[in-house]
This record gives C-alpha cells, sequence and structure tokens, in this order.
C-alpha cells in the first residue's frame, strides 16, 4: 500500500510544479499586455501635449488635476497645461481654468479671470461656457449683475442643447418683467461676431 502511494504521490507534486511554471508565465505575461496599451497611451498624450497639441495639453492637464494623492507638483504642472491648452483655443480647458478660478480651488481666486475664460469659451460656441457665462451674469461674479444677459447666455446654451441651461433660464425669466424678458429674447438671436451663438444655430435663424 505504503509502495503504491509514494510515486503516486510524486506524480501528484510533480504535477502541481508543472503547472506553476506554466501558469506563472503566462499570468505576467497578460498583465504586461493589460498595463503597456495604457502607459504608451500617456507617453503618447505627454508627447503630442509637448508638441502644443491643445487637446492632449487639457487631457494632461486634467489627468493631473484629479490624481488621488492631490500633490503640490501635479496641481501646478496641470494648472500650466490647462493654461497652455486654454491659449491655444481648448475651450474645455477655458472652463476648467474659469471654475477654478471661481472657486479659489486649485488656484487663488480671481473673478476677473473667472469671466474672462467663461467669455471666451461662450463666444467660441462651447454650450457649457454658455452656460457658465450666464451664471456669472446672473450672481454677478466677476460681470455686473445683468439678468437680462444672464437669460440670454441661457437661452444661448439651451439652444446648443444644454438640458442645465434650459432649467436655469426658466427661473431667471420668473425674475423678469415682460420688456426685460422681451428684450433678453431680442438680444439672444443676434449674430455679431462675439455673441457665441453656435454656428447651426445661426444658419436656423437666416
Amino acid at each position: 500500500m505504503l509502495a503504491f502511494s509514494a510515486p503516486v504521490a510524486l506524480v501528484s507534486v510533480g504535477l502541481a510544479v508543472a503547472a506553476s511554471v506554466w501558469l506563472t508565465p503566462a499570468e505576467d505575461h497578460s498583465a504586461l499586455d493589460t498595463m503597456a496599451p495604457s502607459a504608451v497611451l500617456d507617453l503618447e498624450i505627454k508627447k503630442a501635449a509637448e508638441a502644443g497639441d491643445a487637446d492632449a495639453q487639457f487631457r494632461l492637464g486634467n489627468a493631473l488635476l484629479q490624481d488621488p494623492s492631490q500633490s503640490t507638483q501635479n496641481s501646478a504642472n496641470a494648472i500650466r497645461w490647462l493654461q497652455l491648452s486654454a491659449e491655444n483655443g481648448n475651450t474645455e480647458a477655458m472652463i476648467v481654468l474659469g471654475r477654478l478660478s471661481r472657486s479659489g480651488v486649485g488656484l487663488l481666486q480671481n473673478y476677473d479671470q473667472a469671466s474672462k475664460w467663461m467669455q471666451t469659451a461662450a463666444a467660441r460656441g462651447n454650450p457649457v461656457g454658455m452656460l457658465e457665462l450666464g451664471r456669472l451674469y446672473r450672481d454677478g461674479v466677476g460681470v455686473a449683475k445683468d439678468p437680462v444677459l444672464a437669460y440670454v447666455w441661457f437661452n444661448r446654451a439651451s439652444a446648443a442643447r444644454n438640458m442645465d441651461a434650459v432649467r436655469e433660464r426658466e427661473e431667471v425669466a420668473r425674475t423678469l418683467s415682460a420688456e426685460e424678458l422681451k428684450e433678453a429674447q431680442v438680444q439672444s438671436p443676434r449674430k455679431d461676431p462675439n455673441s457665441g451663438l453656435p454656428s447651426e444655430v445661426v444658419a436656423q435663424e437666416e
């Protein structure tokens, strides 16, 4: 009985070792395959950002801004990339910088900078920029408080299908007199270069 058990035990141990040797490289290889695309993508984004690509600069800055470590160095780098992206015309970066400037988190609170970035993003046709600019006019932050202009920008953002703007437009409308509401609706479709009205909405108006 013992003579029979020993070979069986040896065979079992041998199979276990072989299985372990066979499985380990496969698992390690799989992990590397999973990690490699992400590492390559990050490198490609950084290269594009350094080459002046505004979208890559925004993606890199936004990723650093959301880093869970919240290190001072990462925050400073995030702001630097976002500013480069905004200066290169990326409206999403403008909106992030505008929000940070308004809140004073990650940047010194600066209402003039907040309104500057939101006005630029809105003028370039970004619906979220229009929404945020409407909020600045509604609250009198960085600009003179003006419920008529708040309605105008909420109205433009709503026309560009921003659903938050629809709700906020209706809230502001309830605070306007009949004359003010009429004036706000007259101003909303103006086609001057700085109106911020999306080109497709202008086309519908013509």
